[in-house]
C-alpha cells in the first residue's frame, strides 16, 4: 500500500505496530505496518513521531517528503537496506569507460521505445475517432524509430566523448513526441509543448508534479539496489542533482506519468491552482493517479509484476550490469 498524506496539521504516531493518523475533527485512522510500502507526505503543515520513523525503518517503508511542486526534498529509510559497497565502486569505475556509455545510451534507448508504445496505446482508438491525432501518431512513429537507429550508430571511449550526441537525439525525439501528444490533448488545455520546473500551464503542471513522484519511487529502488543515486551517466552531475535517478526514470517517464496524466486530464478532469500553483486537492489527485499507475501490473520477463517492482527489478538489473554479473535489458511498456 502507497499512503498519500496531504491534509494539513496530520499527526503521525505509532501504536504496536500499527501508525495512528490524527487529525482534528476527522475519525482516527490506523494502517498496519506490514500493509505498508511507502509513505508520502505532501504537505509541511504535518508532523511525524520519532517511534513512527523508527517503525517505518524496522518495516522496511520509506517515507517521502515532496514539496508544492512534486519535488522530492527528502527521503527516510533504513541505512542497512542500502549499505553495499562493492556496487557503488563499480557505478563510478563506469563513468570512465564504454559500459557507463552503454548506460547512458540505455537511457535514451527506453525513453524512445516507450514513447513509441505510448503513442501506440492512444492511437489504437483514434484510426476512426480522431483521425488527425491519428495521423500525427502514424508520422511519429518511424521518425522515433530513426532515431533509435541513429543511436545504435554511436561509438565511443566513454560518456563524456558522447554526451551532445545522445542528448541531440534525446531533444529530437522530444520534440517529436511531444509535438504528437499535443494533438491528444483537449484543446482547453491550451498546451504549450513540454516546459520542466516552474511552468504553470496545467500539463506541464501536472507532469512535473508526477515526475516528482516518480523520481522520489526511483531513488528509492535505486538506493535499495546499492546504487548511488546522485551519481548519473547521462546527466551531469551537479550538487544536490540526483543524476542517475534522472537517467533511470527515461524508461518509465512515459509508461508511468505520462500514460496516467494525458488519461485523465483526457476524460475532463481539470487541476486547481492558486498563486500560480497546484491547489492540495489536485496534488493529492495526481500523486493518487500516478502511484495507482505504479501499481499495474504489466509483463516483465514473461511474468506479470506490478509496474512498481519492475522499476525495482530494473534498478537490480543495472546494478548487475555495472557489476560485470548480467544484462540490463530495456524494459518496455505493453500497449
Amino acid at each position: 500500500m502507497n499512503l498519500i498524506i496531504e491534509e494539513r496539521g496530520t499527526y503521525i504516531s505509532l501504536k504496536s505496530e500499527r501508525l495512528q493518523f490524527r487529525l482534528e475533527g476527522q475519525p482516527l485512522k490506523e494502517v498496519a505496518l506490514r500493509d505498508l510500502e511507502t509513505l508520502a507526505i505532501l504537505t509541511s503543515a504535518a508532523s511525524i513521531s520519532v517511534e513512527a520513523i523508527r517503525a517505518c525503518a524496522k518495516f522496511g517503508v520509506q517515507i517521502d517528503l515532496l514539496d508544492g511542486m512534486g519535488d522530492p526534498y527528502a527521503k527516510i529509510t533504513s541505512p542497512y537496506l542500502v549499505g553495499t559497497v562493492t556496487t557503488r565502486r563499480a557505478q563510478m569505475l563506469a563513468y570512465l569507460n564504454e559500459k557507463g556509455l552503454e548506460v547512458a545510451k540505455h537511457a535514451v534507448r527506453a525513453r524512445l521505445r516507450n514513447q513509441v508504445n505510448l503513442l501506440r496505446y492512444f492511437g489504437k482508438y483514434r484510426r476512426e475517432a480522431d483521425p488527425a491525432a491519428f495521423a500525427a501518431i502514424e508520422e511519429a512513429l518511424p521518425a522515433l524509430a530513426n532515431l533509435e537507429a541513429e543511436l545504435d550508430t554511436l561509438r565511443a571511449p566513454n560518456v563524456d566523448a558522447a554526451r551532445d550526441f545522445i542528448l541531440s537525439v534525446e531533444g529530437r525525439g522530444g520534440v517529436v513526441y511531444w509535438g504528437t501528444v499535443a494533438n491528444l490533448l483537449p484543446q482547453d488545455l491550451g498546451f504549450p509543448g513540454r516546459l520542466g520546473r516552474g511552468a504553470t500551464d496545467p500539463v506541464n503542471a501536472c507532469l512535473n508534479y508526477g515526475y516528482g513522484i516518480l523520481y522520489s519511487q526511483a531513488a528509492g529502488a535505486l538506493s535499495t539496489a546499492g546504487l548511488e543515486p546522485f551519481a548519473g551517466f547521462l546527466h551531469t552531475d551537479r550538487p544536490g542533482k540526483p543524476s542517475l535517478v534522472l537517467d533511470f526514470v527515461e524508461g518509465f517517464r512515459a509508461a508511468v506519468v505520462d500514460r496516467a496524466i494525458v488519461a485523465t486530464l483526457g476524460r475532463g478532469w481539470r487541476p486547481e491552482f492558486k498563486d500560480g500553483k497546484l491547489e492540495p486537492p489536485s496534488r493529492k489527485r495526481l500523486a493518487e493517479v500516478v502511484l495507482n499507475r505504479l501499481e499495474a501490473r504489466d509483463t516483465h520477463g514473461g511474468k506479470r509484476f506490478r509496474l512498481k517492482s519492475i522499476m525495482v527489478a530494473q534498478a537490480r538489473s543495472l546494478a548487475l550490469f555495472l557489476r560485470d554479473e548480467g544484462e540490463y535489458p530495456v524494459y518496455v511498456a505493453s500497449w
